[in-house]
């Protein structure tokens, strides 16, 4: 993380303020070292601030005793102890390392066999924020892109003109998203936990796309984000829409409740015979539109993804069918949800991919 954006970062627990000792750094990044609050600590590790709390800081720590062991003789006392003894609890350490080996492995074929950037995710991302929020309205803003992935949509945001754009997520996913965008000067990539931000109010814009449905907790999720903004600052989500979704919710659903323990590498080959599919439909929109019948054509299904590459139909086929959990939603829940949380001037659109944009305004 860069040194110059350490001040909008606040601890999760106390929102107390950070400061930050480095270990090694490089390129403008604090590649290593500790953010020590006033009561809390937290590691950076490969240039990403570490700010989990609980269980899910424990298993941070179990997983990077590479680290410790590299950086012990230059940690206080204090924290030595804490991780030594986080460590000491595991309780068949070769078993973990191998079942780490397992979980690496599956990550990497994920990230690095599966989802590919390509031309068409600026597009993706206002569509995903519209109509309410335009490439002009990013201008000169401060942006939290939580549950950023890839970092994709984090880096369309900063590219947009954001004054500085965060990104969030609690997987490893957060080392493909600092990869592509650690040479981009207004983004700062974090883990953390949605239910536990480590910011307090200072952005204008907070925006999660594709991710509160995915929760266990859902609402509770969502209840957690408007404090992350500013007075007047807006809350924005995309979420599943129910209504009209009859093939989500008596297909793709019962598809994937069989198919997501699968081995990933065997999801993803299976997963082209849908993408093909898709694919070939959407021949059948760009020939319909060439001849003149632009309405019919958008009444063919899945003809939002008629200009994308075959790619992104392969990678949301995927995404669909590996995910552990999916929700539902009425515009009209959601719209409870905003109202739930003390947002004003609250706005809801159904696309017609059957998703949910609603944005609502916080503290004006």
């Amino acid at each position: 993380m860069r040194t110059e954006l350490l001040d909008y970062l606040s601890d999760p627990i106390d929102s107390s303020s950070f400061e930050i000792t480095s270990f090694e750094e490089n390129s403008g990044h604090v590649i290593s070292g500790l953010l020590t609050s006033k009561s809390n600590w937290y590691p950076i590790i490969g240039g990403i601030p570490r700010i989990l709390i609980g269980e899910l800081k424990d298993n941070l720590l179990q997983s990077r005793h590479e680290f410790f062991k590299e950086y012990k003789d230059r940690l206080p006392e204090a924290i030595q102890n804490e991780w030594q003894k986080t460590i000491e609890a595991i309780p068949d350490f070769d078993a973990f390392l191998r079942h780490q080996k397992k979980t690496a492995e599956s990550f990497s074929y994920e990230w690095k066999n599966i989802y590919r950037e390509n031309d068409f995710e600026k597009q993706n991302f206002l569509h995903f924020l519209s109509p309410f929020v335009t490439e002009k309205d990013l201008a000169g803003k401060k942006t939290l892109d939580i549950g950023c992935g890839s970092g994709r949509f984090t880096k369309w945001a900063a590219l947009s003109g954001t004054q500085v754009s965060f990104g969030t997520d609690l997987g490893e996913s957060v080392e493909v998203a600092y990869e592509m965008t650690k040479d981009i000067p207004n983004i700062c990539i974090v883990q953390a936990d949605i239910y536990a931000m480590p910011f307090k109010n200072v952005f204008d814009l907070s925006y999660s796309i594709g991710v509160l449905h995915h929760l266990p907790k859902p609402k509770q999720g969502f209840s957690r984000l408007p404090a992350t903004l500013v007075s007047g600052g807006n809350m924005l989500i995309w979420v599943y829409n129910r209504r009209n979704n009859a093939r989500a919710l008596y297909f793709y659903e019962p598809l994937r409740s069989l198919l997501k323990k699968l081995p990933k590498p065997l999801l993803f080959k299976l997963c082209y015979i849908p993408g093909f599919a898709i694919h070939l439909i959407n021949m059948v929109t760009v020939l319909l539109k060439t001849v003149g019948l632009k309405k019919l054509a958008d009444k063919v299904p899945f003809s939002y993804y008629a200009n994308f590459p075959f790619n992104m139909k392969l990678n949301d086929a995927f995404d669909v069918l590996a995910t552990p959990k999916s929700n539902y939603y009425f515009k009209e829940e959601i719209e409870q949800w905003f109202a739930d949380a003390n947002l004003s001037n609250v706005h809801a659109f159904e696309h017609p991919e059957a998703g949910i944009t609603c944005i609502g305004t916080y503290g004006a």
